[in-house]
């Protein structure tokens, strides 16, 4: 299998509920604005809502509309479970079995674009199929990562912890997301300074609640993964 769209990023979180899906679909939109074709991709999602015996991913589902339904959510999104727990543990309780392969093949069969958007379940190293982790899967497709942190107290160790586990794995980073969703912080915190002094990395700042001021990080962004 080639995996053959131009620019592959996978959008990575350093744990779960940070604002991967905030991040990626706003990025999504930006490509598009820019002129280029980009292909999302959410290979499972968990905590689906049932709604006329369909499961429908709210992670995905935005990708989908973001785009004006022009790939089928079928597509976007091939694996869906309703308990909002890991996809491995998901599987097992609905008896489902989906390996690393499985994703291999659906991204193979994906509509072919200038750039494909991946979102990833929960942190890097979370279990996404009943053979491998997140991680696993970037490797396999050979995909750069854009990493999302939460921007509050943990923040530094959880992305120095991030980058210490790429490096070990050899896993492109082209650049972190601080992502504000507190709308107050302890005086003093300064996450974006600090993490500074220990990478080279790009980092941006963003906001999830004010998406005016975030748009020209977007814009850099989309320029990082042009580079």
């Amino acid at each position: 299998m080639k995996y053959n769209q131009k620019t592959k990023i996978f959008v990575a979180g350093s744990d779960t509920n940070v604002g991967k899906t905030y991040i990626a679909n706003n990025l999504l939109k930006c490509i598009i604005s820019h002129g280029y074709t980009v292909t999302p991709f959410k290979p499972v999602e968990t905590g689906c809502k049932k709604i006329n015996k369909k499961l429908i991913p709210n992670d995905a589902q935005k990708f989908f509309l973001s785009i004006n339904k022009t790939i089928d959510l079928d597509e976007i999104n091939p694996y869906r479970f309703v308990d909002p727990i890991s996809p491995t543990k998901a599987m097992i309780l609905a008896k489902k079995r989906v390996f690393l392969r499985n994703y291999l093949k659906k991204i193979d069969k994906l509509q072919k674009s200038d750039f494909l958007l991946i979102e990833g379940a929960g942190g890097m190293f979370s279990p996404i199929a009943r053979d491998g982790l997140n991680i696993d899967l970037v490797e396999k497709i050979q995909g750069s990562v854009l990493l999302v942190v939460e921007d509050k107290v943990g923040a530094i160790n959880q992305t120095l912890l991030n980058l210490e586990s790429f490096k070990k794995r050899k896993v492109k980073l082209i650049g972190i997301v601080l992502n504000r969703k507190l709308k107050v912080v302890p005086k003093g915190m300064n996450n974006l300074k600090e993490i500074k002094r220990y990478t080279k990395i790009p980092i941006f700042q963003t906001y999830n609640s004010n998406v005016k001021s975030n748009s020209s990080v977007f814009v850099k962004l989309f320029n990082l993964m042009l580079s």
